[in-house]
């Protein structure tokens, strides 16, 4: 199974490919706290949690990853392209698997506001995956005989 950051790399790379007139990187923390050097803006990737399924045959069970990408966004020409890059961002993540993971959906967006000449905006988005447990070999049953009969 894909560790977390597999995930998260991955999705990191698909936002780079979609966006790649932004900064795209993890960040965790709280948006007025990033240094935003780029002059067009940046997009930032942060897991926020995850939820879990019932256990299943006690070796696995089914977890959905939250993540949310908070885009902040230069306003140089005055929030004309807002619209075209939260687009881009959405395409690059609705639909986009990880690896061991479901396709990606889309959970809400919001605009966070508009401070020192930056727009701010949280899409989030979902995955699930399977969490795995570590089981010892010998803990698991072993094969010792086939029969091609058929069992009643």
């Amino acid at each position: 199974m894909a560790s977390t950051s597999q995930i998260v790399d991955a999705l990191l790379a698909r936002l780079r490919a979609g966006v790649p007139q932004l900064t795209v990187e993890y960040f965790a923390g709280a948006e007025d706290d990033y240094p935003l050097t780029h002059p067009q803006g940046a997009a930032l990737l942060c897991l926020r949690g995850s939820q879990f399924g019932p256990l299943r045959d006690g070796y696995g069970q089914l977890r959905t990853l939250q993540l949310t990408i908070t885009v902040l966004l230069g306003q140089s020409r005055a929030g004309e392209a807002d619209g075209d890059v939260l687009d881009a961002i959405r395409r690059s993540c609705l639909g986009f698997a990880p690896p061991d993971c479901q396709p990606a959906w889309l959970l809400s967006e919001t605009f966070l506001g508009y401070r020192d000449g930056v727009a701010r905006y949280a899409i989030a988005l979902a995955t699930d995956t399977l969490q795995v447990t570590d089981a010892a070999p010998d803990a698991l049953p072993v094969i010792t005989a086939v029969s091609l009969e058929e069992q009643p």
